[in-house]
Order: structure tokens, then sequence, then C-alpha cells
């Protein structure tokens, strides 16, 4: 089957359709996170709103590496009262002491079945270095997310190194995606056992807080739209299992959206021109594998899905006219082969 060459120039971008502003004063509170530094707004937000602090020297120190016990008392004490935690006064973990600093945050999250206590887990193991999947975890369920639940349909590989969807960190990494704490880099990876720092815990939490706020949707919708760019040169370069990865990512980063904003259209209309783009990735494996019949029937939902687009969001009329000509091409591709070879 001819493949189409479908590099989309999209004229109107879904993340400037719906804009939701989050800027902050550009005041200094820290020497070494200066307006610039990635995690700038994030830290600014959570020290102005008493989560964090710096050191006595007035540093943050943004790239020190943060342990479990730092992590989870960056979790556990925005949303737990200090009488709440003057209570927990011992612990079942054999490597929390009761002179330990973090004991009564491991034990207000060990209540909440944030983490594991004992027997399953006999020590807490507060020293080590979290990563990205720990905290994300922690952070989600502290805050009584149920991100096992939550866009449960949509298990799907979501990188090379996020592709087993039974691995135990799977749902709190879509999650995060949905939620737009995560996003890949220009290498596609989303890496769950990446050591975190300071910086990138701040960047995480902010991150979760303004999307529960309905304060991330200009840049789910952003995301989605680049998922659709990457995707698209990958199938151009005939990487079908990373173009895969792209259109699922697409798709959850939209439907993150539309859990927090279901009835604008500009996000309804998203979610379609996503699956749209998903059903398209299909038809192209269909293809590579000569399952022709198949790409009529995926490359007729994409087109479908085009047209809904363009009913509920007129102003998504372009790229939803995109995906509805790459579709009637790659389907009439299709039939030519299937007339060649019944």
């Amino acid at each position: 089957m001819t493949r189409q060459r479908a590099l989309l120039c999209l004229s109107t971008t879904l993340g400037s359709a719906f804009l939701v502003s989050t800027a902050f004063a550009q005041t200094q509170s820290f020497s070494d996170v200066p307006p610039g530094h990635p995690a700038f707004e994030a830290v600014e937000y959570l020290k102005e709103n008493g989560v964090i602090s710096g050191y006595a020297d007035g540093s943050f120190q943004p790239d020190r590496k943060v342990n479990r016990a730092e992590a989870l008392k960056i979790i556990i004490a925005p949303i737990v009262d200090a009488e709440t935690l003057s209570n927990y006064t011992t612990s079942p973990f054999g490597d929390v002491t009761a002179d330990a600093w973090f004991l009564p945050y491991t034990e207000a999250a060990r209540a909440r079945g944030v983490i594991d206590g004992p027997p399953s887990k006999p020590n807490f193991l507060g020293g080590n270095t979290v990563i990205r999947a720990e905290f994300l975890k922690m952070l989600e369920l502290a805050n009584e997310v149920a991100p096992t639940t939550t866009l449960s349909e949509l298990s799907l590989p979501l990188s090379s190194d996020v592709a087993n969807v039974n691995e135990w960190f799977y749902p709190y990494m879509r999650y995060a995606v949905a939620s737009s704490m995560i996003m890949v880099g220009q290498d596609g990876l989303l890496y769950p056992a990446q050591e975190l720092t300071r910086g990138e815990t701040a960047l995480l939490l902010y991150r979760f807080i303004m999307y529960r706020e309905g304060r991330r949707t200009q840049a789910l919708l952003s995301e989605a739209e680049n998922e659709i760019l990457i995707l698209l040169n990958l199938l151009e370069q005939n990487a079908l299992d990373q173009a895969n990865f792209a259109s699922a990512r697409g798709l959850i980063a939209a439907r993150g959206a539309h859990l927090q904003r279901p009835d604008e259209s500009i996000v309804r209309g998203a979610v379609k021109v996503s699956e749209a783009f998903r059903k398209l990735v299909l038809a192209y494996e269909a293809g590579a594998n000569q399952q022709y019949e198949q790409v009529v029937t995926l490359a007729k939902e994409a087109w479908d899905l085009g047209a809904s687009a363009k009913e509920i969001a007129p102003e998504l009329a372009s790229i939803a006219e995109q995906v509805q000509t790459i579709a009637g091409n790659m389907a009439s591709s299709a039939r030519e082969a299937l007339g060649e070879n019944p």
C-alpha cells in the first residue's frame, strides 16, 4: 500500500485556542533560581504558599537530589495539619526511629494508604533518593487521585520505557501524562526510574496543583498538538512503534484536558482529533501488515471523527479536514490494493 506523506500544518493550533494564564510575578526569592530557570514559576508559587522553603544562605539548591523522606514531607505537609502530625510518635518501620524528623510524615502517609507498611514493607528507606514513579504515586494517592481507574480504558503503551501497562507504575505515569505533570523529551522517553532533584519535585507538584485547579488545559492541548506533529514525523520515518506511543500520549493528554473542562467545545473537539490520529496510526500499522480491509475500516472511523470535531468545534475545521484528507487517501490506496490482491 502506498503510504501518504502526511506532514501536518496546523493553521489553527490546539494549544493557542484555549488560553489559561498561569503567569506569576517575576520576583526572585532564591539566589540560584532566577527568572528563566525551568522551575522558577513552580518554586515561587510553592514558596508563596508555604509548601517549600530554602536554605539559610538564600539558596534553594534546585539540583540537589531529594530522598524519600524529604519527598514525603513535600507531599504530606500541605494536606495534613500540624496537630494531626503531632499525634504520630511511633512507627512500625524498622528504620524509622522515634526521634526521626520524618516519622510524622511517614505515619500520616501510611494511614492514608500512600505508602505500604509492615509486614509487606518492613523498612521505609527514607534515605534513598526518590525516583519519578515513586514520587508520582505518593503525590497522586496522597491527594486522593484514583489513577488505576482514571482513564483506565486507555491502557496504552506510552513510550519505550513505559511500554508494559501491567507495571506497578503505569497508572501513575498515565495520570501524570493526562495532567501534564510529565511529557516526553526529544528522545521520546518518560523516565519512570529517574532520580529527582528539588527543582524537579517542585515542578511536578506545581503542575499537579495547577491541573487540579483547571489551569493546565492550554498545556495539555499544546501537548496533544505536539504529539500529533511527532507521530506524523515518525510515520514518515516508518517508526510505527514510536508513532503508536505518540498517538497514545496525545490522546491521553486531550482526555486529561477533558476531565477538567468537559463542557468546553475546543477540548471536546481536541479529543475527537486526537482519537482520529490514533486511528490513522493504527491504519498505517494495518497497511504495513497488508491488512487492507482493516485500513479501510480505520480510515473511515478517522474520517468520521474528523467530521465530529468540525461539528463540535468549528475552529478546528482546518485540522479536521486534514484528518479527513489523509483518511480518504489511505482508504483509496487500500481499496486499490484490495483490487490488485483480492
